[in-house]
């Protein structure tokens, strides 16, 4: 696609302006310098921080969701309130209305009377909250799913439009099935955090102030995102449907490890280690110092 749609893209709408609402704020106000950005939020400091950044133009009643005409509407709150939302928003004044939230299938629900209506979720985040956590370039190599739902009667143009700003914000669109997008983010997303609350629970739960001071790199990086905002995360796994299975599975693997243990079955549990090991190795650019690393598999 050439940049021609884009050049007609004049307005944008936001509702929500935490760490993603915000951080979408900030840049499509890099990429799109002279746009009318218009937000809601219920934070009137939020708002107004935003407003004084001048990364919005206007803000709206967070009550009326009163925008003036946009291109494009993003829904950036948590999951149930989105749904919400979503129901109770004027589609005729904007082009293309697309959401954030990590849970599809409850979106297309409240979205199914919506015919200019494409579900989102961009893959980035951090443990940080509000717009104060906000960055710029927090979607810079990041996937974005894009869901179509069935009564779309959007046109491939304002489809590549939608994809084109997109990646004008430094994310890689790929178009998903809502169901699907669940079950995988359910793995992937949404069970890392309930580890990671879990873990931080653990230790909390031991009453040991000397813990602090010997926690190393390994529980700060698996318990990164504990620090995530409970609330949000609250609603997203209660939201998530997919979450139930998924956590099952995960608690069966942890029984599993348990019971190797108990016997001291360590060729098993080292067979484990190395799927697991594998696995995560494979994953591209996901290792730090990735070359000592396999220097340090190769000698064993």
């Amino acid at each position: 696609m050439n940049n021609q749609n884009t050049k007609k893209i004049t307005s944008f709408g936001i509702i929500g302006l935490g760490l993603i609402g915000g951080s979408i704020a900030k840049a499509l106000r890099n990429a799109f310098p002279v746009a009318h950005i218009e937000v809601a939020d219920v934070d009137s400091n939020a708002v107004n921080a935003a407003v004084n950044d001048g990364v919005v133009s206007r803000a709206v009643d967070a009550q009326s969701l009163d925008f003036g005409e946009c291109d494009i509407l993003f829904v950036c709150t948590p999951p149930h309130i989105a749904c919400e939302d979503i129901k109770r928003i004027d589609s005729s004044k904007f082009s293309i209305i697309t959401d954030v939230a990590s849970v599809k299938s409850p979106i297309m629900k409240a979205a199914c009377n919506l015919t200019n209506f494409i579900g989102g979720h961009p893959m980035a985040g951090s443990e940080g909250a509000g717009y104060g956590s906000a960055e710029q370039d927090l979607f810079v190599n990041a996937s974005w799913i894009l869901t179509i739902p069935e009564n779309c009667v959007l046109s491939v143009e304002q489809r590549e439009t939608l994809v084109d700003v997109i990646k004008k914000l430094g994310a890689n669109p790929i178009y998903m099935d809502a169901e699907l997008h669940d079950k995988r983010v359910a793995l992937i997303s949404h069970l890392p955090h309930v580890a990671a609350f879990a873990l931080s629970e653990l230790a909390a739960s031991a009453n040991d102030d000397a813990i602090k001071q010997l926690i190393g790199g390994g529980f700060r990086d698996t318990t990164r995102i504990a620090a995530s905002s409970p609330s949000l995360w609250t609603d997203i796994f209660t939201e998530s449907e997919a979450l139930i299975p998924t956590l099952k599975k995960y608690v069966a693997i942890l029984n599993e490890f348990l019971d190797l243990l108990n016997k001291e079955d360590k060729k098993t549990i080292n067979s484990h280690l190395t799927v697991a090991s594998d696995f995560r190795r494979a994953i591209p650019d996901g290792l730090r110092a990735k070359n000592n690393l396999d220097k340090i598999g190769e000698k064993q």
